[in-house]
């Protein structure tokens, strides 16, 4: 359950982030990643939540945007990167394409209790220095809720070529 939801931000990310050598510029960038179900979701029993509340932890909100720096270096920029699950063996890339400034992917994951399938859409604008895009994924598992469905949002903006900080 877990690693499906680090999975979607990740891709979230990396599919914005993503763009052929003429496209994004290297250096900092700010990302801003939100994710939320339109079915389904994180099922935690009420005996797990009430442990959880006890100790002070939140379940934290998805659908909150979720705002980071990112350094991009130049060796990145140059490559023509997509969701790349090769240290991962139970999700994989199944389509990646660009149209100007434009890409598509398809992704699926495996994991216990059942399978997902994602697709990311997205535009590159401003120069290199902006892009958007969305995320969705729709599968069956337990720890989801049975059959679920997430939507997210992820856009960037450069914000100079250092990278400095990205705290």
């Amino acid at each position: 359950m877990r690693k499906l939801i680090v999975v979607a931000i990740a891709v979230a990310a990396l599919s914005a982030t993503a763009a052929p050598r003429s496209h994004r510029m290297p250096g900092l960038w700010q990302v801003t990643t939100s994710m939320h179900f339109t079915e389904g979701g994180i099922q935690i029993p009420p005996e797990v939540r009430q442990q959880m509340q006890a100790r002070g932890m939140k379940m934290p909100d998805m659908s909150t945007p979720h705002t980071f720096k990112q350094c991009l270096t130049p060796e990145e920029a140059a490559k023509d990167e997509h969701p790349d699950f090769r240290n991962d063996k139970t999700c994989r890339t199944t389509d990646w394409n660009w149209s100007g400034d434009r890409f598509h992917a398809e992704f699926t994951c495996s994991e216990q209790g059942g399978a997902t399938h994602g697709s990311v859409d997205g535009t590159v604008s401003a120069g290199g220095k902006a892009y958007s895009g969305t995320v969705r994924m729709e599968g069956d598992n337990p720890h989801m809720g049975g059959h679920f469905m997430m939507q997210g949002q992820s856009s960037g903006k450069w914000l100079g070529p250092t990278c400095g900080n990205t705290d």
